[in-house]
């Protein structure tokens, strides 16, 4: 390689009076030419390959600095040195449109000759869009930049070994009200620190003392579903986690236009009075609505839509998401792409149904059923020909880490675990049968690249989502299981009701889980795309080898995918016609947010991970005595009750236990129909909920 010694600005967004400046360098050696066809690839160590459509894909590195106290970034210059030829002569391959997974192949392939036949030097300006952003408090410059210098004409690519970024800052009234979001919340500043390529730059900012009173998870929900949370509220509060509900009949009386306003005003309320880190939306849209944002991405003849049920609305607290009051809400330059908790919607429609998903979250969290919490199931089909695109080219990056792409990710450790891979590949499509028989088997997480919509999903469809087709997934025989899924349309919780809803409002089956309430997006013919790139940095968070860095609830693994992703909205054709930009607003959780994912087995003799008492069920199913065995920590009596999946008690009664002794006493049914119960057992320090299952 010849090497030329160079020192050059080769870039500046805005000129802008100077108030500050905030400098990174960064470094390049190693080069990766790949071949596409008749067309080349170059890549560099920690770039991702990105275009504008038609024109050459370069690699392009994040930028993702903090800022001083109360300033924007105005300004990016790029500096670059050491420019560097690479040997050789190279037709760089054209970007190609983003698809959603539920479209079929056009056979298009699209090429900007007028750009390919240039001989002026490409691209015009290295940076991407310049996009601020602000993380609990903490004031961010996002945007993208590629090293690379492209001649089309002659062929040939250059690149800069030493790159240094330089942000010129100023202060900013929306900065200095971001201040109000600063929080000594330990999981809030893990997941700052660990986004920030200058974390130096916190120890700028001032502390946040510790909140005398406050608590960790807040549920919003409609007065008549208030009691049925109760469960969930004292198992959380067991486990040091406390808890609240606020419900909308109250919430109403807040300040804003609309109630989706008004709820969002409490949660920032909340948040900087009492810290919380997780939401839960109790209740369906028709009790809990949601805020539509507007979103277009270039494809075909080009992809919109204003009502994508976006739950990050009531998570990312800066701004009010329409600065210009229209009807678009979400656009380019009213967003906040960097939440600042975690929220999730437990989406349903009576109390049946939320019986069904409280029970589930408490079950999966404190009762698992142990020895099957490393057995993922891994499930793909075939997206798109030409180019030939299979989901598994995806799901792949799951397993194990990987630098593929631009960026570094921990995966599923593949020696640790027992990973089934159910794979479309050439020539054979598997069926739902076979899917229904792995799932039964027990499995631990579900996750899936594939076509979906409303009502079809992983080739099931709405019918095929039944406690008798999951009749293993209850909770006592195997696990509920959680899923992630790159497909179209499923978590449309918008709809009555989408595949999703289902899934998890049945006695069986998921415990929770991330899906798209609008399409999902991959790139053709490559291992990258936006769906993709969100579910690598979801597992990412969790499967992090150090435990003080690991996140393991479901919601916030979720947030935690979206800031890490956020940089690469500033990706060229990313940030106004973006794809990244519509999953990062249609990918929601439907489930508990606060809920631990097991990424591993319990320890055998914690069946029951709270400290104050413990109970089982045998048999189960019963049919008309059931044995309850207990153990208090100390000498108490316990209130034991039967509730029909309705919520109709149909037995009650009182234990006296010793304390540290465990008593097992034989319970007479009266005469049921057969069926699925709930006994909730009571202490003075809480209660736990177990499902029993009636047959005869």
């Amino acid at each position: 390689m010849k090497k030329i010694a160079a020192v050059f600005v080769f870039f500046c967004m805005t000129l802008s009076t100077f108030a500050g400046s905030v400098e990174k360098v960064f470094t390049f050696s190693q080069v990766t030419v790949s071949q596409n066809g008749k067309y080349q690839s170059v890549t560099l160590d920690n770039t991702m390959l990105a275009g504008l459509n038609g024109e050459p894909m370069l690699p392009y590195h994040q930028i993702a600095m903090m800022l001083p106290p109360g300033e924007k970034a105005v300004s990016v210059n790029i500096v670059g040195e050491a420019l560097t030829a690479i040997p050789g002569s190279y037709d760089l391959f054209p970007q190609q449109l983003m698809q959603p997974l539920s479209k079929g192949p056009d056979g298009k392939f699209i090429k900007n000759e007028t750009v390919y036949s240039s001989s002026a030097n490409y691209p015009v300006s290295p940076a991407g869009t310049l996009i601020n952003s602000y993380l609990n408090g903490y004031a961010f410059a996002l945007s993208t930049f590629t090293p690379v210098v492209y001649n089309p004409a002659k062929k040939t690519i250059s690149y800069y070994q030493k790159v240094t970024v330089q942000i010129t800052t100023r202060p900013d009234v929306n900065a200095a009200l971001a201040l109000k979001n600063l929080t000594s919340s330990a999981n809030a500043l893990k997941r700052v620190r660990l986004f920030a390529q200058n974390p130096e730059m916190m120890g700028q900012y001032p502390a946040k003392g510790a909140l005398k009173t406050g608590y960790n998870i807040l549920i919003i929900t409609p007065a008549q579903f208030q009691a049925g949370f109760q469960d969930l509220v004292n198992y959380y509060n067991i486990r040091g986690q406390a808890s609240q509900i606020a419900t909308t009949e109250a919430i109403a009386g807040m300040t804003g236009q609309d109630l989706q306003e008004k709820m969002r005003n409490y949660i920032i309320s909340e948040y900087q009075a009492n810290g919380i880190d997780q939401v839960i939306l109790g209740g369906d849209v028709e009790v809990i609505p949601y805020r539509g944002f507007y979103c277009y991405v270039i494809s075909g003849s080009g992809y919109e839509d204003n009502n994508i049920p976006a739950d990050i609305y009531f998570s990312a607290l800066d701004g009010n998401w329409n600065t210009n009051g229209d009807s678009k809400w979400g656009e380019p330059g009213e967003d906040d792409l960097l939440p600042e908790l975690s929220v999730g919607r437990m989406s349903f429609s009576n109390t049946a149904e939320q019986a069904n998903m409280v029970h589930k979250s408490v079950s999966y969290q404190g009762s698992p059923v142990t020895e099957e919490m490393k057995q993922p199931l891994m499930v793909s089909e075939f997206l798109y020909d030409p180019p030939l695109t299979y989901g598994s080219d995806y799901l792949e990056l799951l397993i194990d880490s990987h630098n593929d792409n631009g960026y570094t990710t921990y995966g599923i450790p593949s020696a640790q675990n027992t990973i089934t891979r159910l794979y479309d590949t050439a020539g054979y499509n598997w069926s739902v049968g076979q899917l229904l028989s792995d799932i039964n088997s027990g499995k631990s997480f579900i996750h899936h690249c594939g076509h979906s919509n409303a009502t079809y999903m992983m080739r099931m469809s709405n019918w095929d989502i039944t406690n008798q087709n999951f009749f293993q997934v209850d909770g006592i025989t195997h696990n509920y299981q959680l899923m992630y899924t790159h497909g179209c349309i499923c978590g449309a919780f918008d709809e009555s009701d989408c595949i999703a809803e289902l899934s998890t409002s049945i006695s069986n089956f998921l415990a929770g889980g991330v899906f798209n309430s609008r399409y999902g997006w991959f790139d053709q013919g490559t291992t990258e795309g936006p769906s993709a790139h969100l579910h690598r940095e979801f597992i990412s968070a969790m499967y992090n080898p150090d435990p003080n860095l690991a996140i393991t609830e479901l919601g916030s693994a979720h947030t935690m995918s979206k800031i890490k992703t956020a940089p690469w909205i500033g990706l060229p054709g990313e940030f106004e016609p973006g794809a990244q930009r519509w999953c990062h607003y249609d990918c929601n959780v439907l489930g508990d947010p606060s809920m631990k994912i097991w990424t591993d087995n319990p320890v055998v003799g914690t069946h029951d991970l709270t400290e104050t008492f413990t109970f089982s069920v045998s048999p189960n199913p019963c049919t008309d005595r059931i044995t309850l065995s207990c153990n208090l920590a100390g000498a108490g009596v316990l209130h034991a009750v039967l509730l029909s999946i309705t919520g109709q008690t149909v037995l009650t009664t009182d234990l006296a236990i010793p304390g540290h002794q465990l008593v097992s006493t034989l319970i007479s049914l009266p005469q049921l129909d057969p069926g699925i119960y709930f006994l909730s057992v009571t202490s003075g320090n809480g209660s736990l909920t177990r499902k029993v299952v009636v047959t005869r």
